[in-house]
């Protein structure tokens, strides 16, 4: 079976079940944005790296934006997934991090990545949430609550929408086809997927030694401009690039699905370490891609 477009994973806690008033209500408003929905059973088991385990087996993906939901245990469940499965986004509630017997720290998450813990909660003491916030540069909501924070839907409901508003952004640009101009054919390069081929010509037909960046000047902090604006902004970028001495190909980057126009952009050859980073931010860039030969392109994000 394909994967969906964009998938939801809840994670329920030591005591509760798949279905409980939270992920039962939060469900309801991923459905809403378009998201399936998934939330396995582990109630068989009160081990956590059992949970994990199950987990990892299931191994759920997107071809978009996967969101990893974690309540309680199960918040130590989703957290500890993110270095194999990749998710787009992370929400933990009141996780249950830090405990005797299920103590290590986390791989590191996505940049979309927030925790939600009651001042109330005697169970999974706040300083926990403020622990991994910290570590981690996690957006970090208290709420006046306890451990279950049902009495707060309508705010997890809030904090959640706007969660899904960024991975939605996010799944945008993993699934977009970036393309740079050269000889015959364009150069096809995409997210996460190694290119041999695409290697070897960014090398003979770009120039490039070791590694590139693709970036644009268009539609400031993702909020479409005018053509007019767009292309003014794509020029002043490329007087940048040369007056900084940066070698350039033209490029432009493209939504598969036809839904987005398609973005004058420029690859970077060999620039200087963090160079094409600090340019997106100077030009309201949401995010950069940026490769290096033999490896997979990854999106950076900047915001």
């Amino acid at each position: 079976m394909a994967n969906p477009e964009n998938l939801v994973v809840f994670a329920h806690g030591k005591e509760s079940g798949p279905w409980g008033t939270k992920i039962t209500h939060l469900a309801q408003t991923a459905r809403s944005r378009g998201f399936e929905v998934i939330s396995p059973d582990y109630s068989h088991t009160v081990d956590p790296r059992a949970r994990v385990a199950q987990l990892l087996q299931l191994a759920p993906q997107a071809r978009a934006a996967l969101v990893l939901v974690g309540s309680s245990m199960g918040g130590y469940v989703s957290a500890m997934v993110c270095g194999e499965l990749r998710p787009q986004a992370l929400l933990l509630l009141a996780p249950a991090l830090y405990f005797p017997g299920f103590d290590e720290e986390p791989p590191p998450p996505p940049r979309i990545n927030a925790v939600v813990h009651g001042w109330n909660d005697d169970i999974v003491p706040v300083e926990r949430a403020i622990h991994y916030a910290q570590r981690h540069a996690a957006t970090l909501h208290l709420l006046d609550a306890d451990h279950t924070l049902n009495e707060r839907l309508p705010e997890l409901e809030r904090i959640f929408d706007e969660l899904l508003t960024r991975a939605l952004l996010a799944g945008a640009y993993r699934v977009a086809r970036y393309s740079v101009a050269a000889a015959g054919t364009p150069i096809i390069l995409r997210v996460e997927q190694a290119n041999p081929a695409a290697d070897a010509r960014l090398i003979n037909e770009c120039g490039v030694r070791t590694r590139w960046a693709l970036m644009t000047a268009c539609n400031p902090h993702g909020k479409a401009a005018s053509a007019e604006t767009n292309a003014r902004r794509e020029v002043m970028l490329r007087e940048r690039l040369e007056a900084d001495g940066i070698r350039r190909c033209a490029a432009f980057g493209e939504d598969d699905a036809g839904e987005w126009p398609v973005e004058a952009s420029e690859l970077l050859c060999d620039p200087p370490a963090g160079y094409a980073e600090a340019l997106g931010r100077e030009l309201a860039q949401n995010a950069v891609l940026r490769g290096r030969l033999g490896s997979a392109p990854e999106l950076v994000w900047l915001r």
